[in-house]
């Protein structure tokens, strides 16, 4: 069973990468980046409900278990997320780097030749983690939530150290590739046309 709780270091690659990034997402791919309510779009039903699927097809992972000590109070992967969006308002770049980011950590356990099944509460965790790993890789004043309130977002499930640690491991299974620019968001677009019809 594959968990994403390692403990490898990673922020000097991660500063690297932020402190060479410029802002090269194009305004058709974001919004405004102010954290007023003024300025922040709540993401649509089928951003989430996308999200879902992308993140689920990582990993195949076993049912709800009513007896899990940990993750027995845990929503479905669904309503998880969208009770992170909306309480975190993540906003879609933040989203789609994520999003690129689970990808690429599905791609990682393939080129492994990994055939892990995950407990109940995995793709939820991938899911924080990429999320959190989204945040660090944007300027923090470009994204509405930090690590204590993913933390909160869980009811206890997880601590921050926890999904710290689920960040970590994420990053060193895709190798520390963080890099997304335009071309790697248009990519994804194109590549999801079909799912995203919320995009056009």
């Amino acid at each position: 069973m594959y968990e994403i709780q390692k403990s490898n270091y990673i922020a000097p690659e991660m500063n690297t990468y932020r402190s060479n990034k410029r802002s090269s997402i194009s305004s058709n791919y974001s919004y405004y980046s102010n954290k007023s309510d003024e300025y922040y779009k709540p993401l649509s039903s089928g951003i989430i409900g996308f999200t879902a699927e992308l993140v689920a097809a990582v990993i195949p992972c076993s049912g709800y278990n009513a007896k899990h000590p940990k993750t027995r109070y845990l929503p479905e992967l669904l309503p998880f997320i969208n009770k992170v969006c909306k309480k975190c308002r993540v906003e879609l770049r933040t989203m789609l780097y994520a999003l690129i980011y689970a990808k690429r950590f599905g791609e990682a356990l393939e080129r492994q030749g990994s055939s892990a099944r995950g407990e109940y509460g995995t793709c939820h965790r991938i899911f924080l983690a990429s999320l959190l790993l989204a945040k660090k890789a944007q300027d923090d004043d470009e994204v509405f939530f930090d690590n204590n309130q993913l933390a909160e977002c869980t009811d206890g499930i997880w601590s921050v150290k926890d999904i710290e640690m689920m960040e970590k491991a994420l990053a060193s299974t895709i190798g520390f590739d963080f890099i997304v620019d335009e071309e790697t968001i248009k990519g994804f677009v194109e590549e999801h046309r079909s799912e995203l019809c919320w995009f056009r």
